[in-house]
């Protein structure tokens, strides 16, 4: 699992909604799982989660959406089924 951080300076859930949706459609045509995001409002940040056999892959999807980030994360999912990963 990979993790996408975004900053997002006065991010809402309609932003954020929005930025999901072109990141579901971007993953399937490099043929990753989206699989949801976490917004903070709080700290203006945005955590877009992904099934993936690599970095490059998610981080590609990521740019093809037009989507901002810091940084791409491997992350450990602890209690949280995931679909296979293509």
């Amino acid at each position: 699992m990979y993790m996408v951080e975004c900053y997002a300076p006065a991010i809402n859930g309609e932003r954020a909604r929005a930025a999901a949706e072109r990141l579901a459609v971007t993953g399937a045509e490099c043929r990753i799982d989206y699989l949801g995001a976490l917004l903070m409002l709080e700290d203006e940040v945005v955590f877009h989660l992904f099934a993936a056999s690599a970095p490059d892959v998610v981080r590609e999807a990521s740019l093809r959406a037009g989507i901002e980030f810091a940084r791409v994360l491997e992350a450990l999912p602890v209690g949280i089924e995931l679909p296979e990963i293509r």
